[in-house]
């Protein structure tokens, strides 16, 4: 087993090997994560443009509709209990 001896020369040539390693990652990172991101962009616009034309028929402009959530049964209670409201004058 061999020991190396830390001399001034090493720990500079080691700092520069890291400067470098750190340039490159960074350059590769800036020209390639525009791209992967512009492609989950487009495959989420896709994905979405899919589920509104499927689940919506076309509306006028203007042309209003309320929609209830079908999951709710009428045995199930609500978000709270009814509680009639009576003024009490003296």
């Amino acid at each position: 087993m061999e020991l190396y001896e830390a001399s001034l020369s090493n720990v500079l040539r080691i700092v520069l090997w890291l400067i470098l390693i750190s340039f490159i990652i960074r350059l590769v990172a800036r020209l390639a994560l525009p791209i992967v991101i512009k492609k989950a962009e487009q495959r989420m616009r896709e994905n979405q443009s899919g589920q509104t034309r499927s689940q919506q028929p076309p509306r006028k402009e203007g042309e209003v509709t309320v929609e209830k959530n079908a999951d709710r049964s009428g045995n199930t209670p609500r978000d709270g209990d009814y509680v009639d409201y009576v003024e009490i004058r003296e």
